[in-house]
């Protein structure tokens, strides 16, 4: 397992996005859009030689446009794209490998908000 380093750097290279309204946990009345930094699952992924971690972690992406149209989500979500699928640089980790896996867009059941979730794909060993 791995410690909160990877999240972190996830955080840091979003926070140019969306003024800033980042959040692991959202507050009460948030202003959209926003994004929240959810699920992580580590795999155990090392040899007898070292250490590993495959590292799955998902953002989330919500917007609420007057139009109801996925369009602004979607454009934030490829603007997140090419930040997060590099070799960021994580405190105690180096990244091997940095890829989106999975892409996904939908109404959320309020029917106001549309809401987006992006899977990236880390492969990490210890510096």
């Amino acid at each position: 397992m791995i410690d909160s380093s990877l999240q972190k750097s996830i955080y840091t290279a979003l926070s140019g996005l969306v003024l800033g309204r980042i959040y692991d946990q959202v507050p009460a009345d948030p202003q959209f859009p926003y994004i929240t930094i959810g699920d992580e699952q580590d795999v155990e992924d090392g040899n007898s030689c070292e250490d590993g971690w495959e590292v799955f972690t998902d953002v989330h992406v919500w917007s609420r446009p007057d139009a109801g149209s996925k369009a602004a989500l979607k454009d934030l979500m490829a603007q997140i794209v090419p930040l997060l699928a590099v070799n960021l640089n994580v405190t105690g980790f180096r990244v091997v490998t940095a890829k989106l896996v999975n892409s996904r867009s939908f109404r959320d059941p309020d029917g106001q908000t549309e809401h987006g979730v992006l899977t990236f794909r880390y492969l990490i060993d210890p510096a």
